[in-house]
C-alpha cells in the first residue's frame, strides 16, 4: 500500500512537471511571435519618419532639405501621406497608418484585414506642430 502510494505521489509530480513545461513552452512560442510582430512595425514606424521614399510613403515620408540636401528626420508633411501603400508580405501587414496633434486628427486605412495588431507611436513635426504618429501592423 506504501509502495502505491508514493508511485501515485510520482505520478502526480511527473504530470505537473511536464504540464508546466509544456505551458512554458507554448508561451515562449507566442513571446516570439509577438516579437516578430513588433519588431516588423518599429521598422517601418522608424523608416516612416526617418527617410523619404518618393515610391511607397509608408517606407518614407519625411521631407527632404534641398538647400542642404539631405532628408530631415521627425519631420513629415502631410501630403506625403497621399502615396501610402501596402507592403507585399504573407505574414504581415500595415493595417492604418494615423495621427493626431493638439488641433487635428486623421487616420489613413492601408489593409482592411483582421489579424493579431499592434499599435506603434512615433512623436514627429507634422507640417511643423508636434504630433504623434500611429502604426498599426498585424499578422
Amino acid at each position: 500500500m506504501d509502495a502505491l502510494v508514493a508511485f501515485i505521489i510520482v505520478l502526480s509530480m511527473l504530470l505537473i512537471f511536464v504540464l508546466t513545461i509544456n505551458n512554458n513552452g507554448n508561451n515562449l512560442t507566442q513571446n516570439v511571435g509577438h516579437f516578430f510582430l513588433e519588431e516588423k512595425v518599429m521598422l517601418i514606424a522608424d523608416s516612416l519618419v526617418k527617410n523619404h521614399n518618393e515610391e511607397n510613403n509608408l517606407l518614407g515620408s519625411a521631407t527632404i532639405d534641398l538647400e542642404k540636401k539631405r532628408v530631415k528626420s521627425n519631420e513629415l508633411n502631410l501630403a506625403n501621406f497621399n502615396n501610402l501603400k501596402s507592403i507585399k508580405q504573407d505574414d504581415f501587414f500595415i493595417k492604418s497608418v494615423s495621427y493626431k496633434t493638439n488641433f487635428k486628427k486623421e487616420k489613413w486605412i492601408i489593409e482592411n484585414k483582421i489579424g493579431e495588431c499592434l499599435i506603434v507611436k512615433r512623436f514627429a513635426l507634422i507640417d511643423g506642430v508636434k504630433g504623434i504618429i500611429f502604426v498599426e501592423g498585424c499578422k
